[in-house]
């Protein structure tokens, strides 16, 4: 009986690398330009014609009078502005495999003379 080798080949699936997935928040700065108002005092006056219609101050004279401006006002607020979805394909190549296959072989060798 003789022998020879055959080739088989499958397929084992082996862990190949390993991927961090991590996010990280980045820092800019902006500038906005606000528009802001605020009170200023005004006083005009004004000739007296009769003293007799000008009313006397309340108190000693004192008016007290409040003054008020626009500030900006910053508030931040986070929102999603992005959906990320990641995924796994398969992609399909073709290796070539390479091996040395040995096959047995019988050698006759054929002898005429024979003696008894």
């Amino acid at each position: 009986m003789l022998s020879a080798e055959t080739l088989t080949v499958s397929t084992v699936r082996v862990p190949r690398e390993r991927v961090r997935i991590s996010k990280r928040v980045v820092t800019s700065t902006r500038t906005l330009e606000v528009q802001v108002r605020s009170e200023e005092l005004v006083i005009t006056r004004e000739p007296v014609g009769d003293l007799d219609e000008v009313a006397a101050p309340a108190g000693d004279g004192e008016l007290v009078v409040v003054l008020r401006e626009e500030v900006p006002e910053v508030s931040l607020r986070v929102e999603p502005v992005e959906l990320v979805r990641i995924g796994v394909t398969s992609v399909q190549g073709q290796d070539v495999v390479h091996a040395e296959l040995r096959t047995e072989v019988a050698d006759v060798d054929v002898v005429t003379d024979v003696t008894d």
